[in-house]
């Protein structure tokens, strides 16, 4: 007894010294107690690495002295004393636990097709490199490189390929930060007229900055723009922060659609009312809607924090229990307490728990408690009662019997114990082992898991194999296809390698991307935006994006791809439903409605024909069915709050999710057995979840990144990649992850007509919602025989009558924005609706095909809508305009019943058997009225107790015919009343209770009435009396309008119906006796015979209104505008029109045109196409047929035929913004307004000449301008003073017409009426002529957004065209006869001159400047004043940048860099031909030799320099070696030299024969970007432009005497010298100028406001002059003749000609030597000055024209004797130095040089110290656009020269050595990008300088 007491005492004793560990046991068999409540997976114990916090699970796991084995023969004893079999030793799997089965193993023998790991292993080669550890040493995957695309950026570390464009852009994409290393060195230069996108390195034109579209793709175009005061469109909302426009309708719809919750501030949320959260939910202050299980939990769940506002911490109520310590707020349900299912976030509801059942393996306490057999009898209490420690019968020994064990015996300090092998597990009776079902308890299989007798053997699913470990499956693929990460990113869809080898983007500028799948086999990745409202698809490379469901969608979070049904479902919380369509959005079917509340991620297993879903709902879930919809089971519904991610696993058939609200990421069977958790920490908030082989990804919003684990344990966490914009869903995109399975359907998709939904077994067929089978159950019916019709603002939605599925249909929709009216036509499917946010009516099929306008925007807001279904009309009513209107049913002939006696007409219906039409008035007092559908007869019917009503509905069932309405009051519930056709008895129907109080929208059909609940967002249906309400809809707000179609309405016979009742245009029912009336189309007057109408207005007012033109009548007694039918308008700003041949003109400021039209909108053609930049002004000359118009842009007026030949410039100077003009001919003469710095009304004659100031003081926006010919008055309006004003002719007589006029923009003249637009109004108002009434503005029509020019129009009076003073014969003027008050004068069209004669002008210019601007070519002559620019008519310039001419040929050559090709054409820009259109990439620089007739070029892309004849025959690489992005290229051919620049790594200037023998380096210090290249051949000198250091300079053509000659050009690019001057083309001032070419003084401007110049050359018949050998019969050779200094080489063609090609030199037998002096040509002999030769700036033949053959001998010995001086004395000089320099090697060394070309007396002193030169790192400043040097030890160019922009001769700057230039390249190919070149692999990384968009002018 004592002994027994001493035990007990004992185990006490022990018990407390260890403390109570039961509370932290392991239930689990397969689990290890660490002893700190944490448990890990038993095989980890005894690895080799402490999975404990603590290292238990390492403890006493050393090897062990074992006198003898006590594992059976057949066995390996381990370390750790485990027995394991002896064939597991050395297999590379860690069986023993403790890795010794693995350890001191010899080397494996690997095959050839496998690759030896470091620890001996065997995997794969094909395995290497590919992300996985498959060696479990990762040394497979050791020094990997991975190749990049020349789409991808190589990271410098870790050689990741990212996308190329993530480079430079402000974000770190590589680990390393690599990809924003070394940026900065050179930034993008954008023109005056564009934005540069810094992020993106691109620039947009400077129009898209702050237009609220993500031009830049990154929306820095759209910061800074000061929304505050953006001001949307009537139809939509303004988020101030987040700079969007949205439509009304999102507002306060509780969902955060600005991103900072802005739409749903300050609305009245009445939960009580307004709520719009279901039953279990908890309405935020923002609206959001929330499980009301989360009210009060510690956690943010709505955005705003409402739903922890003033929470008191309280203690659960009965029946319930609390979760963890007293202060947590999570309570659940208490029968769930103890039920070994973790419900409290915490697993407090499992703490202490006894179970009547413990689980397999386990030992149950006497208390209940469950714990490990391995722990019964181990001297160690478990159970807190010690009964796992009581009844223990101790073996003495393991001697005796081993110990009376079944397979292991433990010697113990109380004896013996029993243990089991490795997969065995001891029974309670303590001695005997039974087998472990591994693959039942933690199936340690990647797939599939058979149980053996103490093991478990792994399989794979097909198109994986097992993995070296036996347990792990590898995909395989028969493409070696690597697997890797697809997500959405918000803004963008990315991919990533799982080993973040590669990481890029696949789509860009994105709204708001949410879900995200694929189509492995057809390479489709599908997605949702939650912004749009939208699920769209593109390929994989980004490519063929589509909208695929765009329509009916409220917030689809969710999207799978059946692969192999091709089929896609998706989920969407706003409307609760998973619906499917095929893979192109068609035949749309609501698969699952019911029961579901807010479904969020789904996916699809097309082998098994299942789809799973989770639901966010008050009850969250998870649930599958079958695809069909049929078979629906829920899998899991306990411990889920936000079950978000959600993936399947094929291979292992598990379904896993995650739960951001527990934090946790679990799994289990598909049919939610077997569930476990996977992970549950380190999970701030996991979205979406993927899986691959043993992988398991997932995103994380809280810590913006992708992460992955091991799929069984959790365990081996690690980030993919982080800093992330905002990851959302995420898939892997590999061929195994959508694996082959037999295809239910078939290939005919079973014979279904639509679709074909595949279920559990089999499949069945589907229709479109709405439609349903035939008997055959496969084909589904074509139509619908009635369907409730309805609008919703935003949409138009049917729902079929008479099914199952009371589902609503969104009708697809595109151009609806706040939808009001509908109404049918049965008989050709038709439905159409009002829109008041676009002001249409629309018509489209009711499937939504043949969607179109009917009636387009006029002014008005149409409201109500009937179809007359008799005569085939459609009335409605205009609420804003006060009238009804009336017009076919494709919205021809438009005409107005009714215009006076209206207030704000609502709702209409007509009654086409009785002949009258009915409508609702919502004007004070409101009111229901009558009339004829012809607008006779018009009578109120009920005026009294009516507030909004609306619903207008004819019963024809009873004995008479009745009117319904519906009203929803304000205070008082609404009603349904009815009353006779003639509005007597009066009756309620259906007085609404407090349940239904705001009822809208209403119809009656059958036996039924149907009508919307405003409050509670329903449609309800009823019988007759308003009894048995049925809710057939919810979630159903703002509708508008219900109507039911149906194909049975009455047939009804109509005088209309027969010869259209002998009407020319309308024939409308009326009551009898009338029965039908005739009417004419607005504005148009019926004749006396009341049948027959005039052809078209007489007398009207024609405006423009900027996308549109339209005429207002002046003929009728109502206003109503009508527009022409004309097409792509732009901008349109002024009108006028031609009386004679009843044409509209206007002008078109953003495409740059003046167009015209016929009256009808037909024959529209561009009028003037080009030298227009803002041509505010325009007036016809309709007796001269001229047009004259101003263009602000420009300071011009200008002239033209009526068809825009002959356009010439008349007036040019002192003109600041010229804008309104008008003319009267009959006095000849012209008036305009200028809005300058001086503003004044002008008048000149109508030839320019004549011009005289009229008014200038007064005025500062004189806008309108028009003549009173009667009474000879001029009238102008004055947006600033506010003011329409008079004078006559001459400026005198001045008077006010009208007063306080807002902001009149122009203004006509009819009758005694002066007409105005006003801007701020938007309206047209009049006012009477003669002033009496100067504040009396009558509104003529309001609502006019974007109104511009207006003009009055009488076609009553005619044109008097027999006093155009150049009728006959032009007045003989070759081209432009203009009148003026004398007489005519005969003018030329721009930039040619009248000849002597006065008479005819000249064909072409003398001499004139040639240029490029990007989409086109222009000339600008010389010989006349005025400096215009005009266009040669050459078709499709994309990007033109090199241009270069042969006058004697009359030819122009010029390169497309874009269309990648060589043109030429006549000077006049006729006869145009490509000459050269392959294997050209970027063709920078162009030259004619116009001696040899060669052609010269230049390709940055290819780095060569090419020669062909002129006719693009005979082509051949000239020079291609060391060329680094050749630029510019010039050509002296009578010397045979040619010079080009080079923007490459190291800029310089060469030189070489023409040929392309004797190269040489002229410059290659002091460039930046050598652009420009031009030759003055009189003083034989090389000039360029230098577009990164902002200067112009020159030298001699051996590259001497090189000088400075203008500094501070801003962005220079072509250059030109001829005469004088030297010419030159600047991007950044988009302006030409010129300079003397000899000092750089008196610059000018030539020509300004010129986008995208380029290449600029002088036209003049003395610029190409000369001859050499080639100039003469070829040459004598048979291909190319190339001149030489020495004469001309012949050479053959790269490519075999038809004819026999011999390459020969040919010497000139008179020269031998190079002669670079130029021949004695007159013009350069005569333009050497004496200063000039010394200077060296021209050398002079004159004095050098003695024979040289008579003193060819003297000159060679001469020679020859020089020659050996000079060394002798350059040998003295150097000993001499030598000496010298050792005896002063201490003093500073300058040298005096004397330069030769200065006087004798002139000298300079330059320090020669040398320094090393460190490299000068240029950077662009962003502010001034200018190019900035850091410190620089290179010689200065100031210091070079200080005098050189006083005089060109002043000293000599020829500068040796190195460049200064950084050591790295400067890219400055902005034309296009240039492709990666191998052999350029080794050089320096190039700073991408983007190219501004070519499309752009």
């Amino acid at each position: 007894m004592k002994d027994m007491l001493f035990s007990v005492c004992i185990l006490l004793l022990f018990h407390v010294c260890n403390g109570d560990k039961s509370e932290c046991d392991c239930v689990e068999v397969d689990k290890f107690s660490c002893g700190d409540c944490v448990c890990i997976p038993r095989n980890l114990v005894c690895d080799g690495q402490p999975d404990c916090d603590n290292g238990q699970d390492e403890k006493g796991c050393v090897a062990q002295s074992v006198t003898h084995s006590h594992c059976p023969i057949d066995h390996y004893t381990c370390w750790n004393l485990q027995c394991v079999k002896k064939n597991w030793v050395c297999d590379g799997d860690n069986d023993c636990g403790d890795n010794s089965d693995e350890l001191m193993c010899p080397p494996k023998n690997c095959t050839e097709d496998e690759f030896q790991c470091n620890n001996n292993n065997c995997v794969l080669k094909k395995w290497q490199c590919d992300g996985d550890d498959d060696c479990k040493d990762w040394s497979d995957e050791h020094h990997c490189v991975h190749e990049c695309t020349s789409a991808q950026f190589r990271c410098k570390n870790d050689s990741t390929c990212i996308d190329k464009t993530w480079a430079c852009d402000k974000e770190y994409d590589c680990i390393d930060q690599s990809d924003e290393a070394s940026c900065g060195l050179e930034s993008l230069f954008c023109g005056e007229q564009e934005f540069t996108c810094k992020q993106a390195h691109r620039c947009i034109p400077l129009q898209k900055r702050c237009d609220q579209h993500n031009d830049c793709n990154n929306w820095e175009d759209e910061v800074s723009c000061g929304f505050e005061a953006l001001v949307c469109p009537m139809h939509q909302f303004t988020c101030t922060q987040s700079h969007q426009c949205l439509p009304i309708n999102k507002r306060c719809d509780s969902v955060n659609d600005c991103g900072d919750w802005e739409d749903e501030m300050n609305c009245d949320f009445k939960p009580e009312k307004e709520s719009q959260c279901k039953e279990g939910e908890f309405q935020c202050d923002y609206g959001q809607c929330i499980n009301s299980k989360w009210v009060c939990d510690g956690q943010r769940d709505c955005e705003d924090l409402s739903d922890e506002w003033n929470c008191n911490v309280t203690r659960c109520g009965a029946g319930m229990f609390q979760c963890g310590s007293n202060t947590s707020r999570d309570c659940i349900d208490l029968s769930k307490r103890c039920n070994q299912v973790r419900d409290c976030p915490d697993n407090s509801d499992e703490d202490k728990c006894v179970y009547s059942e413990c689980q397999f393996g386990q030992f149950r306490c006497n208390n209940g408690q469950c714990i490990g057999n391995s722990k019964v009898c181990d001297t160690q209490s478990d159970c807190s009662d010690f009964s796992d420690e009581t009844h223990c019968q101790w073996t003495v020994t393991c001697a005796e019997k081993n110990g009376g064990c079944d397979q292991l015996c433990e010697q113990k300090a109380h004896g013996a114990r029993c243990v089991c092998n490795h997969g065995f597990i001891l029974s309670q009776d303590g001695h005997s082992c039974f087998d472990v079902d591994e693959c039942t308890l933690f199936s340690p299989c990647s797939h599939n898991c058979k149980n053996t007798l103490g093991s478990f053997e792994c399989s794979c699913s097909m198109g994986y194999v097992l993995k070296p470990d036996g347990k792990g499956c590898k995909a395989q693929s028969s493409s070696n296809e690597k697997a890797y990460l697809i997500f959405a990113n918000r803004v963008d869809i990315r991919r990533v390698m799982p080993d973040m080898s590669e990481y890029d983007s696949i789509l860009n500028g994105l709204e708001n991307a949410i879900a995200l799948d694929f189509h492995h086999e057809k390479g489709y990745v599908y997605w949702s935006d939650v912004t749009l409202d939208k699920i769209k698809r593109a390929f994989l490379n980004g490519t063929g994006i589509k909208e695929v469901v765009a329509y009916g969608l409220q917030n689809p979070v969710g999207v799978a791809v059946d692969w192999i049904h091709n089929n896609l479902f998706w989920t969407d919380s706003g409307t609760s439903r998973i619906e499917v369509s095929n893979l192109d959005g068609d035949h749309r079917n609501v698969l699952i409605w019911d029961n579901l509340e807010k479904p969020r991620a789904i996916v699809a297993h097309p082998g098994k024909g299942m789809i799973f879903w989770t639901d966010w709902g008050s009850t969250p879930k998870i649930e599958r069915s079958g695809m069909d919809g049929l078979d629906r089971l829920v899998i899991a519904n306990t411990s889920l709050f936000w079950p978000n991610g959600l993936t399947l696993d094929y291979g292992a058939e598990k379904l896993y999710w995650a739960d951001a609200k527990h934090h946790v990421i679990e799994c289990a069977d598909y049919d939610g057995k077997h569930r476990r958790t996977v992970i549950n920490q380190g999970l701030p908030h996991p979205f979406a979840l993927t899986l691959f082989e043993d992988e398991l990804y997932w995103t994380d919003w809280h810590t913006k990144s992708i992460n992955k684990a091991n799929k069984f344990t959790g365990n081996d966490v690690e980030m993919v990649r982080n800093k992330l914009h905002f990851p959302m869903d995420i898939h892997i995109f590999h061929q195994e992850r959508q694996p082959d399975a037999t295809n239910r359907c078939g290939t005919n998709r079973g014979g279904c007509s639509h679709l074909c939904l595949p279920g559990y077994v089999g499949y069945k067929c589907a229709c479109p919602t709405g439609l349903h089978l035939k008997g055959d159950n496969k084909t589904c019916v074509r139509n619908i025989k009635s369907f409730l019709l309805f609008t919703t603002r935003s949409d138009v939605r049917r729902i079929t009558l008479g099914t199952e599925d009371q589902s609503d249909v969104v009708i697809p929709l595109s151009k609806t924005i706040s939808t009001n009216a509908v109404d049918f036509d049965a008989d050709n499917d038709t439905i159409f609706w009002t829109d008041s946010g676009t002001n249409t009516i629309s018509a489209a099929k009711w499937d939504g095909t043949e969607e179109r306008v009917v009636v387009g925007s006029s002014g008005d807001t149409p409201t109500g809508l009937a179809v007359d279904w008799s005569t085939r009309k459609l009335y409605w009513t205009d609420t804003e305009m006060g009238r009804i209107e009336v017009a076919n049913l494709d919205g021809s002939m438009r005409a107005v019943l009714i215009w006076s006696g209206l207030g704000q007409p609502r709702d209409i219906v007509v009654d086409p058997i009785s002949g009258y039409m009915y409508w609702t008035d919502w004007q004070k007092p409101p009111r229901i009225e009558r009339a004829g559908m012809d607008g006779q007869g018009q009578m109120t019917l009920i005026s009294r107790n009516l507030t909004y009503p609306n619903g207008l509905t004819i019963d024809y069932k009873g004995k008479t015919t009745r009117i319904f309405w519906i009203d929803p009051g304000t205070e008082d519930p609404g009603s349904i009343e009815s009353c006779n056709w003639d509005g007597s008895d009066r009756k309620t129907v259906v007085s609404m209770s407090l349940s239904h109080p705001q009822p809208f929208g209403f119809t009656l059909f059958g036996d039924y009435m149907y009508w919307a609940d405003w409050l509670h967002k329903k449609i309800v249906r009823s019988d007759r009396q308003g009894d048995n309400q049925v809710t057939i809809q919810e979630n159903m707000g703002n509708v508008m309008d219900i109507t039911v179609f149906n194909r049975d309405r009455s047939e009804v016979e109509s005088i209309c119906q027969e010869n259209n009742g002998q009407c020319s245009h309308l024939c409308l029912p009326a009551p009898v006796p009338r029965a039908h009336t005739c009417i004419c189309p607005t504005g148009v007057l019926l004749k006396k015979d009341g049948r027959t109408c005039n052809t078209d207005m007489r007398n009207f007012l024609i405006f423009a209104k900027r996308t549109d033109i339209r005429k207002i009548s002046l003929d009728v007694g109502y206003y109503a505008d009508v527009t022409l039918p004309i097409s792509n308008m732009k901008n349109a700003i002024a009108i006028s029109f031609d009386r004679i041949e009843e044409k509209v003109y206007w002008t078109d400021t953003i495409l740059d045109r003046i167009m015209r039209a016929d009256l009808n909108g037909s024959n529209v053609k561009e009028v003037i196409l080009t030298g227009l930049d803002t041509p505010d002004g325009m007036v016809v000359d309709e007796i001269g047929r001229k047009i004259y118009w101003t263009d602000t842009g420009l300071n011009h007026i200008s002239v033209s035929n009526l068809d825009g030949t002959m356009s010439k410039v008349i007036i040019w100077e002192d003109l600041d913004k010229p804008r309104a003009i008008t003319l009267f001919y009959e006095e000849s003469y012209l008036f305009w307004t200028d809005w300058g710095d001086l503003p004044k009304i002008e008048r000149s004659e109508l030839d320019g000449n004549g011009r005289r100031t009229l008014i200038s003081s007064s005025v500062i926006w004189p806008n309108g301008l028009t003549v009173d010919k009667e009474g000879k008055r001029l009238y102008w309006a004055d947006a600033k003073t506010e003011l329409i004003e008079s004078s006559d002719l001459n400026g005198e007589a001045r008077k006010s017409i009208a007063i306080k006029v807002a902001h009149p923009y122009n203004i006509a003249l009819f009758g005694d009426q002066i007409y105005w637009t006003d801007w701020q109004k938007t309206s047209v108002f009049s006012v009477k002529q003669d002033g009496s009434e100067p504040d009396n503005h009558r509104l003529v029509l309001p609502k006019l957004t974007g109104i511009m020019d207006i003009h009055a129009v009488s076609m009553d009076e005619k044109v008097n065209v027999r006093i155009n003073k150049c009728r006959k014969n032009n007045g003989h003027c070759s081209h432009l006869c203009l009148p003026n008050r004398r007489g005519i004068t005969c003018a030329c069209p721009s930039g040619l001159q009248l000849r002597n004669d006065g008479i005819n002008c000249q064909s072409m210019p003398d001499e004139y400047i040639l240029f490029a601007s990007r989409g086109s070519i222009r000339r600008i002559s010389l010989d006349t004043p005025d400096r215009t620019d005009v266009f040669l008519p050459l078709s499709n310039l994309q990007n033109v940048i090199a241009i270069d001419y042969d006058f004697t040929e009359d030819k122009i050559y010029y390169t497309d860099v874009q269309l990648d090709v060589i043109r030429r054409a006549n000077l006049n820009g006729s006869g145009e031909e490509v000459i050269i259109r392959d294997q050209l990439k970027t063709t920078d620089g162009l030259a004619v030799d116009w001696l040899g007739k060669n052609l010269y070029w230049t390709d940055t892309g290819t780095d060569i320099i090419e020669v062909a004849r002129l006719t693009g025959e005979f082509r051949k690489k000239l020079i291609t070696e060391d060329l680094d992005q050749p630029r510019a290229i010039a050509l002296f051919p009578e010397k045979g030299l040619m010079y080009w620049t080079d923007w490459g790594y190291r800029p310089r200037i060469e030189s070489a024969y023409m040929d392309g023998s004797n190269r040489k380096v002229l410059h290659n210090s002091g460039l930046g970007f050598p652009n420009g290249l031009s030759i003055d051949y009189a003083t034989e000198r090389l000039y360029w432009a230098d577009g990164k250091l902002d200067k112009i300079e020159t030298s001699t053509l051996d590259g001497t005497f090189r000088v400075t000659l203008i500094r501070n050009v801003p962005h220079p690019f072509g250059l030109s010298v001829f005469g004088p001057y030297v010419y030159w083309t600047d991007w950044q001032k988009q302006q030409i100028e010129r300079a003397d070419k000899s000092n750089g003084k008196s610059r000018e401007t030539i020509k300004q406001l010129f986008v995208g110049l380029m290449d600029i050359e002088v036209v003049s018949p003395h610029r190409q002059f000369g001859s050499n050998s080639c100039s003469k019969s070829n040459g004598g050779c048979s291909h190319l003749c190339l001149a030489r200094p020495d004469g001309h080489s012949c050479l053959c063609p790269d490519s075999p000609s038809d004819s026999a090609c011999v390459p020969k030199p040919f010497i000139d037998r008179w020269n031998t030597t190079v002669n670079n002096e130029p021949e004695d040509i007159g013009i350069r002999g005569a333009s050497c000055t004496e200063s000039e030769i010394r200077s060296g700036l021209c050398t002079s033949t004159a004095r050098n024209q003695k024979s040289k053959s008579s003193q060819r001998g003297i000159y060679i010995t001469l020679s020859i004797v020089t020659l050996i001086v000079a060394l002798g004395v350059i040998l003295i000089i150097v000993l001499w130095k030598r000496q010298r320099k050792r005896k002063q090697f201490t003093e500073d060394l300058s040298f005096a040089f004397i330069n030769p070309n200065y006087q004798r007396t002139s000298t300079e002193t330059i320090n020669s110290d040398r320094h090393v030169r460190d490299w000068r790192i240029f950077r662009f400043n962003t502010k001034s656009e200018r190019v900035s040097v850091g410190s620089s030890s290179c010689v200065s160019d100031e210091k070079l020269n200080v005098s050189e922009t006083e005089a060109l001769y002043g000293a000599s700057s020829d500068i040796e050595g190195p460049s200064c230039f950084p050591d790295g390249p400067l890219s400055k190919n902005i034309f296009k990008p240039k492709n990666s070149d191998p052999k350029r692999t080794n050089r320096p990384k190039r700073v991408p300088y983007k190219p501004v968009d070519p499309k752009v002018t």
